[in-house]
């Protein structure tokens, strides 16, 4: 039996970008507390487009992951695989 790639370190990583994503929400949010007079729908609005501008940060974290990757692969000198045509 293998065991899962990741393990502890995958779990942490959920976790911080799921804490990630509930803070950017929260403080995109608490923009709605600015305008004169919000009702429940500014507020519903403001909360679903600090979502989404939440949830973005998954996938940039994951392109910056790999260009990290990337760059240290580039620096430890190993050569990318070449194609056989």
């Amino acid at each position: 039996m293998k065991a899962k790639k990741g393990g502890v370190r995958g779990k942490v990583l959920n976790v911080l970008i799921v804490a990630l994503v509930l803070t950017g929400t929260a403080l995109v949010a608490g923009i709605g507390d600015v305008s004169q007079g919000s009702s429940i729908m500014v507020r519903l609005f403001l909360g679903f487009l600090g979502a989404i501008i939440a949830i973005q940060i998954i996938p940039c974290l994951i392109l910056f992951g790999a260009m990290v990757k990337g760059i240290v692969d580039l620096v430890r000198g190993k050569k990318e695989p070449e194609e056989s045509a």
